[in-house]
């Protein structure tokens, strides 16, 4: 921060206005390339295989947002939602929401978070964010959250089979947190 007062200064004092705004535009793009780089949470290039096995990639992805009565395997389903509930099949998991007043009211993938690994063509483990807004009894409560997703693949078909999601605290709530 010390640089960037400095490097302002520096610009706004400079006699030739022609330096002081490439000077300025400079520091615009320096700030625009760092910005990621400090507050985003994108997975390393390179880091994981995520191109094997495409065609069950297109599988699990068509999985990830088909009807809710397909993509379970006989509700062998274990969901931990946000707030550490656990569910044990699909039904006990819609059931919680219900008795919470609540509704999903929107659910977005954060570009570039998404990791679909799999293992021996059987087994995959999707990582991404979601900024999810739930519809409740005293208005919309947008959080965001980390989600791990499981899915195996059983007689030549993918189901999902395990879901996790944990809420990202905001700086505030963090801080909040930590005082006590």
């Amino acid at each position: 921060m010390l640089f960037v007062t400095w490097f302002t200064k520096k610009a706004m004092n400079m006699r030739n206005k022609e330096q002081s705004k490439q000077l300025q535009a400079a520091l615009v793009i320096l700030l625009l390339l760092l910005a990621p780089c400090v507050y985003a949470q994108i997975p390393p290039p390179n880091k994981y295989n995520t191109s094997s096995y495409p065609e069950d990639r297109k599988a699990i992805e068509l999985l990830s947002r088909a009807n809710e009565n397909t993509r379970f395997n006989n509700d062998d389903y274990i969901a931990v939602g946000p707030e550490g509930r656990i569910s044990y099949g699909f039904e006990e998991w819609k059931k919680g929401f219900e008795e919470e007043g609540a509704t999903f009211k929107s659910a977005r993938p954060v570009p570039g978070t998404s990791i679909l690994r799999i293992y021996n063509g059987d087994a995959a483990v999707k990582n991404f964010v979601l900024d999810v807004v739930f519809a409740t009894t005293k208005g919309d409560f947008p959080i965001k959250v980390v989600r791990t997703e499981t899915y195996i693949k059983q007689n030549g078909k993918w189901y999902f089979v395990a879901g996790q999601g944990t809420r990202v605290l905001s700086k505030e709530e963090y801080d909040e947190h930590m005082k006590k």
